[in-house]
């Protein structure tokens, strides 16, 4: 074998090269993305239709029906489910893996609108989602507080929102538990029937002056001026001053037949933070849950990081009575998988290191114990050239690589100790002995990588989420026998 040779007689290079692949992989460890899981997308999209008042079983025949045998005509489909219930129908289609998302979130909008007019005019929502690894939660927060009205709880969750919004890296902030607002109209049914004034009056005048009417325009000569109608409501003096009659020459305004004020509407769940007792929410304080969401492909740790501060300054913000927790952090967990492996790869080096210097002695260890970390960082930018993150499947792949990364080195420089026992110095030692042994090692090394070759070539989801493990093993060790 030649390279031995090559290698040593070309010492400048071959430093050049190691310290070139050393700032690569070290670049690459500072860098590349760190999540909590590898972002593996399924190609696939949700149909929501909401129709209240409509049966379960009207919901399937008038809306999932359809839309299922509209999504059938489609190509590439793997699986169509629904969820029906009354007054709502979830149509879900995936498809096949290794076709185009956003293509097949196109033609699945196509569909849908091709059938729009098919469906029960009785519909008030149909949204359509597109599948989206990035939808997930990389940080929970609850804003809690029990005293604090409902309205004043929004207007903060909605400063806090438009402040995180403006890191660069944050993709979405969406927060839940909050009923929705709404204006509540109670009517005096006496003073009703005093003015013949029914509520079919009252509903028709209502949606009457809560309409855009276009008012087209006005042409004076040269001059065109727009026609503007007085439009939808702007506040509650407006729906107050609202006439729905006339009685005995006299107009009949809202306001003198019902109180008009602001409410919530009913709420189906109850959000609480801080219980001990989760049946009875004992302790547990009213909150509601604000959930920030990052761009696909960026570092979590650095998005904490520039999130935290807004964070801690928003906090000195808050109203008396009202606290800002973090409930889920996945930067933490992704920094604390981290740091086990770095400790656990200390461990490693220093028991090895123990090892061969008991058997082999101290300059034997030291080249055997630089192997490992001068593997890894290189190994790892060849991981992230490949296109993957550190995250928790190719953080198992450099544990369970860990234990092979000396194998080569004990065996190579056990031999090259041997030839000099024989009388050769230590530069001729080293050609030789690499030089004997330098097929077995490549054969065996061979041998190990190919077993994961499998693992790497599994289909579908599944294959993807976990190819990261496999490729970090099989580069490793190529760097390491090299």
């Amino acid at each position: 074998m030649r390279l031995p040779r090559l290698a040593i007689d070309n010492a400048s290079f071959t430093w050049m090269a190691f310290i070139f692949l050393t700032i690569l992989g070290i670049r690459a460890l500072l860098t590349m993305p760190r999540t909590e899981n590898p972002e593996v997308t399924v190609p696939g999209s949700s149909i929501i239709v909401l129709m209240p008042g409509a049966s379960s079983i009207d919901m399937e025949k008038m809306v999932a029906l359809p839309v299922e045998e509209s999504m059938n005509e489609l190509e590439d489909i793997h699986l169509i489910t629904s969820d029906v219930r009354d007054g709502l129908a979830v149509v879900a289609v995936e498809f096949e893996f290794n076709t185009d998302a956003d293509e097949k979130y196109n033609e699945v909008v196509r569909q849908v609108n091709s059938i729009r007019n098919t469906l029960p005019d009785e519909i008030t929502q149909l949204d359509m989602w597109q599948w989206s690894i990035s939808d997930m939660n990389m940080m929970q927060l609850a804003l809690v507080s029990e005293t604090a009205p409902y309205a004043e709880l929004e207007e903060v969750a909605e400063e806090l929102s438009k402040r995180i919004e403006k890191v660069h890296s944050i993709r979405k902030v969406s927060y839940y538990g909050l009923p929705d607002q709404e204006i509540h109209i109670r009517l005096d049914f006496e003073k009703m029937a005093m003015v013949n004034t029914s509520i079919s009056h009252i509903v028709s005048a209502i949606e009457s002056n809560n309409t855009n009417i276009p008012g087209g325009d006005v042409k004076l000569g040269p001059t065109s001026l727009s026609v503007k109608s007085s439009g939808s409501f702007q506040d509650l003096d407006e729906i107050r001053n609202c006439v729905v009659n006339s009685y005995r020459g006299r107009l009949i305004y809202l306001r003198d037949l019902a109180e008009v004020e602001y409410g919530y509407e009913e709420q189906n769940y109850i959000t609480r933070y801080g219980g001990k007792n989760i049946p009875d929410n004992a302790g547990a304080a009213r909150s509601i849950f604000i959930g920030i969401s990052q761009k696909e492909g960026l570092n979590v740790l650095k998005t904490s990081r520039e999130i935290m501060p807004v964070l801690e300054t928003f906090r000195e913000e808050l109203p008396g009575g009202m606290k800002l927790e973090v409930i889920y952090n996945q930067p933490t967990t992704v920094k604390n998988r981290i740091n086990g492996f770095v400790n656990n790869l200390l461990q490693g080096m220093v028991l090895v290191a123990l090892l061969i210097f008991i058997s082999l002695g101290f300059r034997s260890a030291v080249v055997v114990a630089i192997a490992i970390p001068l593997s890894l960082t290189i190994g790892l930018g060849f991981v992230n050239l490949a296109g993957f993150g550190l995250q928790q499947i190719s953080i198992a792949g450099l544990v369970v690589v860990l234990g092979m990364l000396v194998d080569n080195s004990i065996v190579m420089v056990e031999n090259i100790n041997r030839f000099m026992h024989m009388g050769h110095k230590r530069r001729e030692a080293s050609i030789l002995a690499a030089s004997e042994i330098g097929w077995p090692v490549i054969s065996a090394t061979l041998t190990t990588i190919l077993a994961f070759v499998p693992i790497a070539a599994m289909p579908d989801q599944t294959g993807e989420f976990i190819m990261s493990l496999p490729v970090t093993i099989m580069i490793t060790l190529t760097v390491s026998l090299l």
